[in-house]
């Protein structure tokens, strides 16, 4: 398993995805809410481009949904100096279904894939359940599921995460088709959006009065860690 577990803390600039603990460093994020309601599910395709050639304890990258009160649905990919618990090479990334919250960190399955990975991303609720789901070619490669309901005045989000002496990132990252699913119409979600230096979207849209919205592309530019915490 990897070394460093993957935080949460809310945020009013960024709806709440951002870290939770000084030593963290965060690179641009695009990131929307709260919600008048709650989110109730999304799916996007992330690619997350190929990671540091010298890898570093610890880079993660990860589409969120969570809110003040709940835990963090935080599927995506890791790189720590030794990733070796998924059998992944210096040049591929370890890929999981992953959730943070008040009993800790835990992941599904690993696998390791490329840079250039298309990797399907889902999270829906059902009752109280969430559950994860992430597909490469068609393939469910991770699942997890956990329980905290509807995400009232809940966001979303994308996180790059630095710990420890991690150093940044050495490529752009796209999130491909996201939807994103709210418990009831909010056309007021799209004025919540925030945006970090270098990111580039399309516009949001939504065809049901807001309770829908799609965006057909982030893209996150390469992210240089500041100097300090070891790096």
């Amino acid at each position: 398993m990897r070394a460093a577990s993957r935080y949460l803390i809310t945020s009013c600039a960024l709806a709440g995805l951002v870290s939770s603990t000084v030593a963290d460093t965060w690179g641009p994020a695009f990131s929307l809410g709260p919600t008048k309601g709650a989110v109730i599910g999304t799916t996007t395709t992330f690619i997350p481009g190929n990671p540091p050639a010298d890898a570093e304890t610890g880079l993660y990258l990860w589409i969120g949904v969570s809110n003040g009160t709940s835990g963090l649905i935080q599927s995506g990919v890791d790189q720590d100096a030794d990733n070796s618990y998924c059998g992944a090479t210096a040049t591929e990334w370890c890929l999981s279904a992953s959730y943070f919250g008040v009993g800790g960190q835990f992941d599904g399955p690993y696998v390791a894939v490329s840079g250039n990975t298309e990797i399907g991303i889902s999270y829906m609720l059902s009752g109280q359940t969430w559950t994860q789901t992430v597909t490469v070619a068609g393939k469910v490669v991770s699942t997890l599921t956990s329980e905290d309901g509807p995400l009232i005045e809940g966001g979303w989000g994308t996180g790059t995460e630095c710990q420890q002496n991690c150093k940044g990132t050495a490529s752009i990252q796209k999130y491909l088709n996201s939807v994103i699913y709210l418990s009831e119409p909010d056309e007021s979600f799209l004025n919540t959006l925030g945006v970090g230096e270098g990111v580039e979207y399309t516009p949001m849209e939504t065809t049901d009065g807001g309770q829908t919205w799609t965006i057909a592309s982030i893209t996150l530019p390469v992210y240089t860690a500041p100097p300090g915490n070891d790096n």
